[in-house]
């Protein structure tokens, strides 16, 4: 007897909220018993009503087992159940595990995992904190979890993708459903290298309510979880909350004061999460929460940055990682302007300035 079978079929079943199934397998031991239930035996569970047993009943005798399976097997995705040795070990655990995920590509043993969130109107700052994060992260061995989002998400995936890492994405919507549409060469980038994945139905919508439900995903699935940048109410800080009461360790990057982005991860801090102050720190206190030595596994030749004049290297030092106009500049330097534009064209041209925004510049 092929028992996938039935896992697809419960997986697939509608009619039982996500949050009972776990609880009903726990009940009849496998999804194959769950099947074969009869309605008396589904009542006296006390895990459904009498009117949801009905229409249970009814749905399960149309189902075509045989037909469904075989069409699920002939497209590009997989699943996995709770009733698989497979099954990711970090979600057996926590509160409301999901019977099974969908996915699309392969997935990783979830061994080191550290998972990436922030806003999603993200700063240039905090694009660029995200994408190094993921880069040294993925050169180290880690595998990146992340919601595919915009902004602090895709940063940290693309990241981790440019170093030939592994990574993964979870949705809330179907592992078919590309959301945000402008993320779809990341889908399939992800895909290639790591997993997109998901408890919800194949095709599912990605409504408001999913998205706060799959960030125990995020935050089970990873050792540490990192933020950077979130408002002070940010999806972000639910994943926060998640990792908190599933005894994970929480890293954030701090912000300035009075910047809306910072708002959610100074307050973090004020809290007691850890601060990330430097990378290179970070991956030092790796080091030491794994019980190894991470960093000649994660060492990379640094580019030489190119030899300055003295006037382009003060100009250089004038801007940091938060967007500075060049009237700004000019009015705490009294340099003049034209002066000031061609040695920022100039340092742009080499690769050390980048504009964030119109005439607003940061270090590369």
């Amino acid at each position: 007897m092929n028992t996938k079978i039935y896992e697809y079929w419960f997986l697939r079943n509608e009619d039982i909220p996500y949050s009972r199934k776990s609880r009903l397998l726990e009940h009849f031991y496998d999804s194959y018993n769950i099947y074969r239930a009869s309605d008396k035996e589904l009542l006296e569970s006390g895990l459904m009503e009498p009117t949801k047993v009905e229409s249970f009943i009814a749905d399960r005798n149309k189902f075509d087992l045989e037909r469904e399976y075989d069409d699920f097997n002939h497209s590009p995705f997989s699943f996995i159940t709770m009733e698989s040795d497979k099954y990711p070990q970090k979600l057996r655990n926590i509160y409301d595990p999901p019977y099974g995920l969908f996915y699309n590509g392969t997935l990783p043993d979830f061994n080191k995992c550290i998972s990436i969130v922030g806003a999603r109107r993200c700063s240039a700052y905090g694009r660029k904190m995200a994408q190094e994060l993921g880069n040294r992260l993925a050169k180290a061995g880690f595998t990146i979890i992340s919601g595919m989002a915009r902004g602090v998400d895709a940063y940290g995936h693309k990241g981790c993708l440019e170093a030939a890492g592994k990574t993964v994405a979870v949705l809330g919507s179907g592992c078919d459903v590309i959301y945000p549409a402008e993320n779809r060469l990341l889908y399939e980038e992800i895909a290639k290298s790591g997993a997109i994945l998901s408890e919800y139905q194949m095709g599912a919508t990605p409504l408001p309510m999913n998205f706060p439900r799959r960030n125990r995903i995020v935050s089970a699935l990873s050792d540490i979880v990192i933020v950077v940048e979130a408002r002070e109410k940010s999806g972000s800080l639910i994943t926060a909350d998640f990792a908190l009461e599933q005894g994970k360790e929480i890293f954030v990057v701090p912000g300035r004061v009075g910047d809306n982005l910072s708002t959610g991860c100074n307050k973090l801090i004020s809290q007691g999460a850890e601060i990330l102050w430097s990378i290179d720190q970070f991956m030092s206190d790796l080091s030491e929460l794994y019980g190894h030595d991470i960093s000649p596994k994660e060492q990379v030749a640094k580019a030489k940055k190119p030899k300055l004049s003295n006037e382009l290297g003060k100009v250089y030092e004038l801007f940091d990682l938060y967007p500075k106009s060049l009237s700004q500049v000019v009015e705490e330097t009294n340099i003049d302007y034209l002066q000031l534009l061609s040695n920022v064209l100039a340092l742009e041209r080499m690769g050390l300035l980048c504009e964030a925004f119109k005439n607003n510049y940061i270090k590369c």
